[in-house]
C-alpha cells in the first residue's frame, strides 16, 4: 500500500471517529485538539509523510476501532503506535520509581 493511500486511509478513520483534520504550515509537531467544541487533528503540511502517518496513527491508536473497516497495511501502523505509546508509559513509570 502506497504512503499516500495509507495516510488518506488514516484521514478517513480519524473522520469516522468524528475528528476534522486539517493541514497546516507552521511550527508544530501536530496531534489533537479542540477548537470551538470541534475535536480535530492538525497535521503539519512541511512535515514529510511519514511523520504525518505516525500523528495519526498515534492519535487513532488511543480509540476502539471494533465495527470500523481498517485495511490491514494500516491497522498493522496503528498498533505499532499502541505498543510504543505502551512502551513509553511502562518506562516513564519505572523512571519514577528509581
Amino acid at each position: 500500500m502506497k504512503k499516500e493511500r495509507i495516510l488518506e486511509a488514516l484521514e478517513e478513520i480519524a473522520e469516522q471517529l468524528n475528528f476534522r483534520i486539517r493541514h497546516e504550515k507552521g511550527d508544530f509537531a501536530g496531534g489533537t485538539c479542540i477548537k470551538e467544541s470541534e475535536p480535530m487533528i492538525v497535521l503539519n503540511k512541511r512535515h514529510m509523510i511519514d511523520r504525518r502517518i505516525g500523528v495519526l496513527a498515534r492519535e487513532i491508536a488511543s480509540f476502539d476501532l471494533a465495527g470500523l473497516e481498517v485495511p490491514a497495511p494500516v491497522l498493522k501502523i496503528i498498533e505499532s503506535e499502541r505498543k510504543r505509546s505502551s512502551q513509553e508509559e511502562i518506562e516513564e513509570i519505572q523512571d519514577t520509581e528509581d
